[in-house]
């Protein structure tokens, strides 16, 4: 049943590398974000979608050859990333000066492990057939996947399953939604003084003295 534990495999490969250096590091900053200590990078930049990948916690899948160009360490097949977030609580406040730092493991599926084996293709001396390619796959499935029970059984697999859902960590925030929501009370204050001004010059709004006939 340990198997079937996703939060224990989780905080286990965290608790047994907590003194190894992560894959990589996202430093997260108000107006932009850094990949390790390289350029930076907007919000809504297209190479943002690997915070969404670090969102939903799987490897991402468009960034696996440059990952593996990069030769940064994988951890029983897993990426550990560890977030640096500079962001205040509001944005009236100055950014932090010692970031909340988290560390997240981020899991293979079926698209990255395929993706994994094109670039071990790639890189092999002898050209790969389509069926070299499943053969690995195949091997690599009965190597990490649960064992196979032979004798199914409803309520074991009630429990199994209620077991994966319990372990199963929710997805966090998305990481760009505190700059959202930074850039929303920006707006909402702006409008307030736009409105305050506009109040202002307009006759009709301002407070008269009351008249005695």
């Amino acid at each position: 049943m340990a198997v079937y534990n996703t939060s224990r495999f989780l905080d286990g490969l965290l608790k047994s590398h907590e003194n190894s250096p992560p894959s990589f590091t996202v430093r997260l900053y108000r107006e932009h974000w850094t990949l390790n200590n390289g350029s930076k990078f907007l919000y809504n930049n297209q190479i943002a979608s690997l915070l969404d990948d670090i969102r939903t916690r799987h490897i991402p899948v468009d960034f696996l050859e440059l990952f593996d160009q990069a030769k940064l360490p994988f951890y029983e097949g897993c990426l550990i990333v560890e977030l640096l977030d500079f962001r205040p609580t509001k944005s009236s406040d100055p950014e932090l000066e010692q970031p909340e730092k988290t560390r997240l493991v981020l899991t293979p599926n079926d698209e990255s492990r395929w993706t994994d084996i094109c670039l071990m293709g790639q890189k092999s001396a002898t050209p790969w057939s389509d069926a070299d390619a499943l053969q690995l796959e195949a091997q690599l499935l009965l190597t990490t996947a649960p064992p196979l029970c032979l004798e199914p059984d409803v309520h074991l697999t009630r429990i199994v399953n209620a077991t994966q859902r319990a372990t199963t960590p929710p997805a966090p925030p998305s990481l760009k939604r505190k700059a959202s929501a930074l850039d929303q009370e920006a707006d909402d204050i702006e409008k307030a003084r736009r409105l305050k001004i506009m109040q202002f010059m307009n006759p009709r709004l301002r407070p008269t003295a009351p008249t005695y006939v």
